[in-house]
């Protein structure tokens, strides 16, 4: 297929000088990283995280779909039960 795709990867450029280049490799080889690496390793932390479902959410998840109720003695108690702080 002549040139090595890479699916679901972009290429970014950055201007820098040489001597600037020069620089963030070391610092990436440093880090035992390649250059993407370690550019990406101080941006990931600001990317949007999927959030995944805590325990309390899944064994909710888990009783609605088998049927099951969870009955409340009051809105507190519904929040007590959601795994929820009201006032957070």
């Amino acid at each position: 297929m002549g040139a090595e795709q890479h699916h679901n990867k972009a290429k970014v450029t950055i201007d820098c000088t040489v001597n600037e280049r020069a620089y963030i490799k070391m610092l990436a080889a440093r880090a035992h990283m390649n250059l993407s690496e370690f550019i990406l390793s101080y941006l990931r932390k600001d990317f949007p995280q999927e959030k995944k479902p805590n325990k309390v959410t899944l064994d909710a998840m888990r009783k609605s779909k088998e049927g099951k109720n969870i009955e409340c003695d009051s809105i507190e108690d519904f929040w007590e039960k959601m795994g929820m702080n009201p006032d957070a």
